[in-house]
């Protein structure tokens, strides 16, 4: 009798809710495939649901489940016209589970850019902006972030009037929530999104204090989806102004990043911060340096070892190859190559770029003066392919030279003979008293039998200038000096040696 005396419209109102409650337990988001085509024989009648108020929310929860993984699901949906009554359910507020649920089904269906569009253009973007002031704790806003992220994927219409819709601000507000919350990392995968390839958007997101909030994010670690999906921002935005990097280095970015490496190769995390370093590096010297310091030389270097086929590898020699650039950098990097045998054959343009520098810097070396350092810049040279049977061959002899020098200093100081001799009269090859000088094509002098064994060698090359060296000729001048001061020193062992210069004018 109950029934009889409940009106028609509230009977039927009661049946389409409790029909859409029946669908909606018949679907969940782990369907299998034949289980999901099965249930989509329902969806006209729970986009119907959608438009008619009761059963509404439960409807929005079962397209949710059905959109969920299933792109012909989707589709359809998207056929039947689901997308003006899902929005108009946004407008509930982040205290309906209508709106709730409507956020998490455009959630799913924006997984195409036809879908990406339709959502746009039926007026979805400013109430699930709205939905996001509810904050982290809200389920609302968690859906209606995870809807904005796939709408601004590959859709710069959309980035756009995301932006423009206010959407930055309580975005980075739930960044605050931390790592442990979905609301928190959904807000960074939308600002990685906003953020990509667009300036606008990255100036923006640094302007409403971004920054600080994703370095935090980034202390959960490789394991953390949160601090993967920080990264990616971070990474974003390092590929814009030095503004941008130096606030990022400020933040105190730089370590954790570095840290992050060590998850290795394999790790998604890892590889995205490789890619951010890379960006960072390729800014001033001071971030550069602040990578060095960091200690990120010696992982980026061992990603490399995962060869080109990794995209962990292929950014580490990114970062590498922008490294390089710095002086300080550029030692650390030779350094580490050569002491792990790394090599380079499948990154071919950092390989040449470092053979270009070590060859550089071990002709700079050989010119010197310092034996350990040009022995140092011949096993990086060699470690980097830059050095071949004759350079080693020309660099030896020249160590010899240099071993050679530094013996007969040593013994000359060893007996008291530390003061120097006027230039003109030392050999700058033996540094001894010349006692046969000549004046080779360099135009310097040399003793004889010292100048004459490096033009018998395969390399004829000048100790002071190194250009090729052609016939050396006598130095009588020279000689008569030299003899002038041999007999200063027959005058006596004790008696204070006079200046050439005075011994000349007597």
């Amino acid at each position: 009798m109950a029934s009889r005396q409940t009106p028609l419209a509230d009977r039927v109102a009661l049946t389409l809710e409790r029909h859409a409650k029946e669908l909606c337990e018949l679907t969940n988001r782990r369907m299998s495939a034949d289980e999901s085509e099965a249930v989509a024989l329902a969806i006209p009648s729970l986009v119907q649901l959608l438009k008619g108020g009761h059963g509404a929310s439960a409807a929005a929860l079962a397209i949710d489940h059905l959109a969920a993984n299933s792109a012909a699901n989707s589709n359809a949906i998207r056929e039947a016209g689901a997308i003006a009554p899902l929005v108009a359910l946004l407008q509930a507020g982040a205290g309906s589970a209508a709106a709730t649920n409507a956020a998490g089904a455009l959630w799913n269906l924006a997984s195409s850019n036809d879908a990406r569009n339709a959502i746009r253009e039926a007026g979805a973007i400013a109430p699930l902006v709205a939905l996001l002031q509810a904050g982290a704790g809200s389920a609302a806003a968690t859906n209606a972030a995870g809807a904005l992220t796939n709408l601004a994927n590959s859709n710069d219409t959309n980035k756009n009037a995301i932006r423009e819709a206010g959407a930055i601000a309580p975005l980075v507000a739930l960044l605050q929530a931390g790592a442990g919350s979905a609301a928190a990392t959904n807000a960074a995968v939308m600002l990685g999104n906003l953020a990509n390839s667009n300036d606008t958007n990255q100036n923006a997101i640094r302007e409403a204090g971004a920054i600080a909030p994703l370095v935090a994010l980034l202390q959960a670690g490789a394991g953390s989806a949160a601090a993967t999906y920080a990264v990616r921002v971070l990474g974003n935005l390092a590929s814009s102004n030095d503004t941008i990097k130096n606030a990022i280095r400020e933040a105190g970015a730089i370590a954790p990043l570095v840290a992050l490496l060590q998850a290795g190769a394999g790790s998604e995390a890892a590889t995205i911060a490789a890619g951010a370093l890379a960006n960072l590096a390729s800014s001033n010297d001071t971030i550069k340096n602040a990578i060095r310091e960091a200690g990120a030389i010696a992982p980026l270097v061992a990603l490399l070892q995962a060869g080109a086929g990794s995209a962990a590898a292929r950014y580490a020699a990114d970062a590498l190859w922008n490294l390089s650039d710095s002086l300080n950098c550029c030692q650390a990097i030779l350094a580490a190559l050569t002491d792990t045998a790394t090599p380079l054959d499948a990154f071919p343009s950092l390989q040449q770029k470092l053979r270009s520098i070590s060859t550089a810097r071990l002709l700079r070396t050989e010119a010197g003066e310092d034996a350990a350092a040009l022995e140092a810049a011949l096993a990086m040279a060699t470690a980097m392919g830059a050095s071949d049977e004759a350079v080693t061959a020309r660099v030896h002899l020249r160590l010899v030279e240099l071993r050679t020098a530094a013996t007969r200093r040593a013994r000359r100081e060893s007996v008291g003979l530390n003061v120097p001799l006027p230039a003109d009269f030392t050999c700058p090859i033996t540094y001894d008293k010349m006692k046969d000088p000549v004046v080779a094509s360099d135009g310097h002098s040399y003793e004889r039998s010292a100048i004459e064994e490096i033009l018998r060698g395969p390399h004829p090359l000048s100790p002071l200038t190194r250009a090729t060296l052609g016939t050396a000729l006598a130095n009588k001048r020279g000689r008569a000096g030299v003899e002038g001061e041999d007999e200063d020193d027959e005058e006596g062992q004790h008696a204070p040696k006079r200046r050439a210069s005075s011994r000349r004018s007597a």
